[in-house]
């Protein structure tokens, strides 16, 4: 794509991708613009301010066509919603190209690409691929939606580096020529269905991160997922399945991934040897009189919590909740047996309890977090687990998943 025909370009969305987009765009000499539906106060002033005096305006509280047609590119942060929000008919009216911030750095980037999705494991699977790669090659980047914006290094790669982003559903709605050498799929579970119509929809928006791919691409397939053979005939890379080549699938990924680039499977067994884990990602907290706390802050879903479950052979009182995402939260039930109690919390702590008031388990409610782990506390006893897994996502009470991780771990250690 030739960025030389957009002269001014509109970023929606100011958030970390946001002010990364309109850094790297004033780098590159383009009038910006800038539309949030948040309030002006929700955001740092002086950042506002800087962006300000390098010639950037700003609309907040609204998406209007009479601000936006000012541009002839659109790009959306990844939490925007271009499906259900105003921004898809102004952009169709005004025929303006809408594309996402991981696509319009892909325009200006010629390092290869490893992109990783999934419902579950995607930021662990991005890390350990990307500090495992680092091993045979010195010029590699780490980003996406693992918390670093791709825009916020892309003029840095050159040819030949390696570049592994973690990509959400959010951020391949709206891909056109975004073609990764190795694209993995790890996972398709039921997730985000409040901004999905259904599951079929989530799973197609997965799917685009193979639309480009070409022969001398790789796909990297997780073997228990069932893909239709139209599903399989539409991707055009060489294939690579993945199961049970390791007793973790997330390490299983990134050995058909080091593959490519010529790791053994030694030499991966030898790097997972050392691994201790993630923070917020079944992270061990404190060992309390006998008993453990463990943060799984980023279970944003059934399906993540059950692997911790299935993972912890202690009697577990289970912390969750959160904001709710339109999830089955039944769908635990079947690894409920070590289960004493749960202590749910947050804005969707009364349809959690709806769902699992049929099954023999007891529920409390509490309108925090703090409340649910104060109550856990003098609920536990010697060989316990306290685990906050919390099927949701965090954004009715913090930030993200890493600020309830932390907060959590605050919590503990006050105790």
């Amino acid at each position: 794509m030739n960025i030389d025909n957009f002269k001014t370009i509109c970023v929606v969305g100011f958030g970390k991708s946001g002010i990364a987009l309109c850094n790297l765009l004033l780098s590159l000499k383009k009038k910006v613009i800038v539309s949030d539906i948040s309030k002006s106060s929700e955001f740092e002033s002086s950042v506002i301010s800087q962006l300000k005096n390098q010639g950037v305006d700003f609309e907040f509280e609204a998406h209007t066509a009479d601000f936006i047609k000012k541009s002839q590119l659109i790009i959306t942060s990844p939490g925007v919603d271009i499906f259900s929000s105003s921004l898809k008919d102004i952009a169709a009216g005004l025929m303006i190209p809408c594309v996402g911030e991981i696509e319009f750095s892909f325009w200006l980037t010629k390092a290869s690409i490893v992109a990783i999705t999934g419902t579950n494991g995607k930021t662990t699977t991005s890390q350990l691929a990307y500090e495992l790669l680092k091993k045979k090659k010195k010029r590699i980047f780490l980003g996406g939606n693992i918390g670093t914006p791709f825009s916020s290094f892309v003029l840095k790669t050159r040819p030949h580096d390696i570049v592994v982003l973690e990509i959400s559903s959010f951020q391949l709605e709206t891909i056109i020529e975004f073609r990764p050498f190795i694209a993995a799929l790890l996972n398709l579970e039921p997730d985000h269905m409040d901004r999905y119509k259904d599951f079929e929809s989530y799973c197609k928006a997965k799917m685009n991160l193979f639309r480009n791919q070409g022969p001398q691409d790789w796909a990297i397939l997780n073997k228990n997922i069932h893909f239709s053979r139209t599903c399989l005939d539409s991707i055009r890379s060489k294939t690579l399945f993945f199961s049970n080549e390791f007793d973790n699938e997330n390490f299983s990924s990134v050995y058909r991934i080091a593959g490519i680039f010529g790791f053994s499977k030694a030499d991966c067994l030898a790097f997972f040897s050392t691994f201790k884990g993630f923070p917020h990602r079944l992270e061990f907290v404190a060992d309390l009189k006998g008993v453990t706390y463990i943060n799984d802050s980023k279970a944003t879903n059934p399906a993540s919590t059950i692997w911790a479950l299935k993972n912890i052979k202690t009697p577990v009182i289970l912390l969750a909740g959160g904001k709710d995402k339109g999830l089955d939260y039944s769908a635990i039930t079947p690894y409920l047996s070590r289960v004493r109690r749960i202590n749910l919390f947050g804005e969707s702590a009364g349809k959690i309890n709806r769902a699992l008031e049929p099954f023999e388990v007891k529920t409390d409610v509490f309108a925090t977090l703090k409340e649910a782990v104060i109550a856990a506390h003098s609920q536990s006893k010697k060989g316990d687990t306290v685990l906050l897994s919390p099927m949701c996502s965090s954004f009715d009470e913090f930030k993200d998943y890493q600020d309830r991780g932390r907060t959590f771990i605050d919590i503990v250690k006050s105790l």
